[in-house]
């Protein structure tokens, strides 16, 4: 019977002091100073210095490392970084301190089985609020043929929201733009539209600053940096001042334009080819001319800027067109 006692007590001395490993995690992204390994300094480890040390295996610098602890202990610790060369410097009125002014550590029930602590900001209890950047989105309107009274910019970042990111234009040029505070390495989607949705362009899925997506075409930007984007012409990659730079003009004149319903080219040349495209770049309509009067229908385009391009053995020529029904 004593021996039975004996294990018992044993068994229960055991339980007491089991050990659960804790993974600690610090956050050292807001961090402004310098620093090689921030480490964990506590109660259990006799603010020992650098004894446990921090990694960062995947390079986001979020650190961590795993110390075995008591469980059922009350443990206090801080994060520190290079045995002590600098340490955080925490808020007693913090709801993970222990409320001293003079000494504000962090506290810790440690759980009786194994945990990993969610990451915090150096100096704080709470997740670190990414890293913004102010980017400048700007739309040249001057080739749109449609009503507006403002354009806006709608996205991944702002749920698709309407008219939160309504754009302005101070200086009345047409190029309207809007300044929006994003997180530093996002990929966003998003376009232009004008009064809350009452209009939005038709982006070319084809065309480099989109997302592919044939049927929810958006633009794309990777977040890497404060900036202001290129200005771009609604519904194109590109500047409108790019767009449709007239050459050979002596080739062809269009009448009339707007055209509605069909255009006329008056072609000087023997024999040539033509091609509609929008400002996206993409042929919506090709054929053949020949000296004089051709008619081309444009029923089926929709309302818009195109560029038409004729070319023959004697040069080609590019002009802008209106679609106006």
């Amino acid at each position: 019977m004593k021996k039975l006692f004996t294990l018992l007590a044993l068994g229960m001395i055991g339980s007491v002091f089991a050990q659960t490993n804790v993974t600690f995690q610090v956050d050292m992204n807001n961090y402004t100073g310098t620093f090689t390994a921030p480490e964990v300094n506590g109660t259990f480890n006799s603010w020992c210095g650098n004894c446990a040390a921090m990694t960062d295996a995947d390079g986001d610098n979020v650190w961590e490392v795993t110390i075995a602890l008591t469980a059922g202990d009350t443990v206090e610790y801080k994060f520190s970084h290079d045995n002590w060369t600098g340490q955080e410097t925490n808020d007693p009125t913090a709801s993970c301190t222990n409320g001293n002014a003079t000494y504000t550590n962090r506290v810790l029930v440690v759980p009786a089985t194994a945990a990993t602590l969610s990451p915090v900001c150096w100096a704080s209890c709470d997740p670190c609020a990414p890293a913004t950047a102010d980017v400048t989105f700007q739309v040249d309107m001057s080739l749109y043929t449609g009503t507006f009274t403002a354009p806006e910019v709608n996205g991944t970042f702002n749920s698709w929201c309407g008219n939160c990111a309504a754009m302005s234009d101070a200086n009345g040029d047409n190029v309207w733009d809007v300044t929006i505070s994003l997180n530093m390495g996002d990929t966003v989607e998003y376009k232009f539209s004008h009064d809350n949705w009452t209009g939005q362009e038709t982006n070319d899925p084809t065309a480099p600053c989109t997302n592919g997506n044939a049927t929810y075409t958006n633009r794309v930007l990777v977040v890497t940096a404060s900036d202001t984007l290129d200005v771009v012409c609604w519904a194109s990659c590109t500047a409108c001042s790019g767009i449709g730079m007239e050459e050979g003009a002596s080739l062809m004149t269009l009448a009339p334009n707007p055209a509605n319903d069909n255009v006329r080219i008056a072609f000087t040349a023997e024999e040539g080819v033509y091609a509609i495209q929008n400002l996206s770049g993409q042929v919506v309509a090709s054929g053949r001319l020949t000296q004089g009067q051709n008619d081309i229908a444009t029923s089926a385009l929709s309302n818009g800027i195109y560029m038409i391009r004729v070319t023959s053995s004697t040069g080609d020529a590019t002009e802008k067109l209106a679609i106006r029904h």
